[in-house]
């Protein structure tokens, strides 16, 4: 035992031992060499032994909200099991045994390849370690990589990496993957914008006197039709319903635009209502809707986190009457009032490129991705994801091949429609 290892037992508890499906190589890795900083690192393929250490890096460090503990074990329960990724959870250590980062790391198991991927694949727009405040002090961009050579003898075997849409920041910190080199950037961006202290301010700030005079028009027009309500439900049963609202109606826009629903894909509607129904998701997952008489006319899903508010999901009634009026524009400024009315510093508005966005956001965040092959069958494994993320930036990236491309999927998915009905 070195003292590191003496440490790291006492401080939380955890036996130093390998877990039967992991590598080999020693469970517990304290580099010393020149190269490598003083961090002791472990390997954990179940989520609750860290709950109380990964919930106040949480509390205390820099992370996303879809790094969150909650959010990723739900992930894990309801989707990941479904789609064969067992965590590789890695976490760094300093000698005191405080956790220095968290990389929520798992490896999804094909059937002639393994992949090493985030935790949350598919349903985070970021992904990224979870940071102490120390962990700049402790590991520089220069000892990362010697750091990520420790870090692969401990993950399971794997014949490729494919981690993708991570920010070249987390919080205040750089991401120190960035220092790996080879970094793609990702089809689409993200983008968010600074809240002011108060409401009113940052709306004058932000709005022309045209699209002020737009705003209260459509907002007059809805309240002709019925008495107009923010609400954010707090009951369980509530919350549900509101959720309910928004895969309804979001439903029906993937249908129109011919994009695959998602919460039709195995786990992801059973992961929503778990957030929605669990009490310890309550400062997490926020709902919201926007009710004009009795009806739901517009709904969101969003995630608070560290004075950060991320618009995730938002959806609105495509049918009802004051659909003509724009009642998701109405139902955005509400809840950027009310995410400034509680507290938050930051509006994320997440990934997508969307042209909406630039009348709010003054901030873009570029994301990246790395691939990396381990093994000669890895390299034939990442090739066509390689090929198919240059393709889909290319699109992306060209607007008139993307208006192309959004228009042709939209037809086709009207064709498709048509053709069921009269079946």
């Amino acid at each position: 035992m070195t003292p590191l290892t003496t440490a790291f037992e006492r401080a939380t508890g955890l036996p130093v031992q390998r877990p039967e499906w992991a590598d080999k190589k020693t469970f517990i890795s304290s580099a010393l060499q020149a190269n490598r900083p003083e961090v002791l690192l472990s390997l954990h393929d179940e989520f609750e032994p860290l709950k109380a250490v990964w919930q106040k890096l949480e509390r205390e460090g820099d992370a996303t909200a879809f790094q969150s503990y909650t959010w990723l074990s739900t992930w894990q329960r309801h989707i990941g099991t479904v789609q064969r990724i067992k965590p590789a959870i890695i976490v760094g250590w300093d000698r005191g045994g405080g956790a220095l980062f968290i990389l929520p790391f798992g490896v999804e198991r094909g059937v002639m390849l393994n992949r090493l991927v985030w935790l949350g694949e598919g349903l985070c727009d970021y992904h990224a370690p979870l940071l102490s405040k120390e962990f700049s002090r402790h590991v520089n961009p220069a000892q990362f990589a010697g750091l990520w050579n420790d870090i692969a003898q401990l993950l399971p075997a794997h014949q490729m990496v494919t981690l993708g849409r991570m920010p070249e920041r987390i919080g205040d910190q750089a991401n120190p993957l960035m220092a790996l080199g080879a970094m793609r950037r990702h089809p689409s961006s993200a983008h968010l914008t600074r809240l002011n202290k108060d409401w009113d301010s940052y709306y004058s700030a932000k709005r022309s006197a045209g699209s002020k005079k737009r705003d209260r028009q459509k907002r007059r027009k809805i309240e002709e039709l019925g008495e107009v309500s923010f609400v954010t439900p707090t009951s369980a049963e509530e919350r549900l319903a509101t959720l309910e609202a928004i895969v309804a109606q979001k439903s029906v826009a993937f249908a129109r635009m011919g994009v695959a629903n998602i919460f039709e894909k195995p786990g992801y509607l059973a992961f929503y209502r778990a957030l929605a129904g669990d009490a310890e998701a309550l400062d997490l997952l926020h709902l919201s809707h926007l009710t004009v008489g009795d009806t739901v006319a517009a709904a969101s899903c969003g995630l608070s986190m560290g004075g950060s508010y991320y618009y995730v999901l938002a959806s609105y009634d495509e049918e009802a009457e004051a659909a003509r009026f724009g009642p998701g524009v109405v139902h955005l400024m509400e809840l950027m009032a009310h995410a400034t009315e509680t507290g938050h510093a930051v509006f994320d508005f997440t990934i997508g490129d969307e042209a909406y966005k630039e009348s709010w956001c003054e901030v873009e965040v570029p994301l990246f991705d790395y691939f990396e092959p381990n093994t000669l069958a890895g390299w034939a494994g990442v090739g066509p994801r390689i090929a198919l993320h240059q393709a889909k930036r290319f699109i992306k990236q060209t607007p008139v091949l993307w208006q192309t491309f959004t228009r042709l999927r939209a037809a086709a998915a009207g064709f498709l429609t048509a053709r069921s009905a009269r079946a």
